[in-house]
């Protein structure tokens, strides 16, 4: 792009990008990413914000494994937060907050467990994959020719794990591959925007978008292995089969408007590719079937 005397017009983009991770299984490895632009950031911030005041100005941490039974009374106010903020994403906050995730299939064929040999490479791995896919698939049509990310992950993730000298050097790791990979993408004459990456670890205590990034990736994890009977933990994933249904229609045909601000997708497939079928085994309702 040039100005009008034909200098080259640099476009910049910058986002906040909120990161977890989820391990449900021996199969699969989860990791959920939030892209949210920083100018829409107070206004995404605003509307988590607003879902708490409503329920009596809830200031409760939102995590999705510790939510109550019921979203009755008191107790239930975290639980009532939660489905308001899954609410609020279905109801146009996705215009402003795109989440991807990515599931990892580690009993599929095509999964190179002997490349892995630690289990923090292969974490780290995809959590570059999974970034690299989402700048492309999310902020691909807005055509930067430089991205500005703050990737925010919780530190309490980081430093209270007892296998930690397994996970880390994540922090140096990451932003190396996301600068790597859009060099790789540039070099081989494919559109794909200079990345500049910065980390920051912080408590997700004090971030709503790290615990919305919680939430929707625990609830995609109750869509996907449907492993906890608690009332409130399935209401909740069943908001997934439909925006995942909402991926399979054409943008004009979509119920939630979801076409480039929520993905669902599973690496490897047999063959060894990306693919966007991703086996959902919770039933909404004793009539219907199970879901693929």
């Amino acid at each position: 792009m040039r100005d009008l005397w034909g200098n080259p017009v640099v476009r910049r983009g910058e986002y906040f990008v909120f990161h977890d991770e989820s391990i449900p299984n021996k199969r699969w490895l989860l990791i959920g990413l939030s892209f949210v632009k920083k100018v829409d950031i107070d206004h995404v911030r605003a509307a988590l914000r607003t879902a708490r005041e409503k329920e009596g100005g809830y200031s409760g941490e939102i995590h999705f494994s510790k939510l109550p039974k019921s979203f009755d009374g008191a107790y239930g106010a975290k639980a009532r937060v939660a489905r308001r903020w899954m609410q609020a994403f279905e109801n146009g906050l996705a215009e402003s907050l795109n989440f991807s995730c990515l599931a990892v299939d580690r009993h599929s064929p095509a999964y190179e467990h002997r490349r892995f040999t630690r289990e923090f490479h292969a974490y780290n791995r995809f959590t570059a994959m999974a970034l690299k896919a989402g700048i492309a698939w999310h902020i691909h049509p807005e055509d930067f020719d430089q991205l500005n990310m703050e990737f925010v992950s919780d530190v309490k993730d980081r430093t209270t794990r007892p296998d930690r000298g397994l996970i880390d050097n994540f922090e140096d790791y990451l932003p190396y591959r996301a600068e790597l990979d859009s060099f790789l993408a540039q070099l081989s004459g494919r559109y794909f925007p200079a990345v500049k990456l910065t980390m920051q670890l912080q408590d997700s205590a004090e971030e709503d978008l790290l615990q919305f990034t919680d939430l929707i990736l625990g609830a995609i994890q109750m869509a996907l292995v449907a492993a906890s009977s608690r009332p409130v933990k399935r209401k909740l994933g069943e908001f997934v089969p439909g925006f995942y249904r909402d991926l399979q229609q054409p943008p004009w045909g979509q119920r939630y408007g979801l076409h480039r601000r929520f993905n669902l997708w599973r690496f490897p497939d047999e063959e060894g590719r990306p693919s966007n079928h991703v086996p959902l085994n919770l039933q909404i309702d004793t009539d219907q079937i199970p879901l693929f």
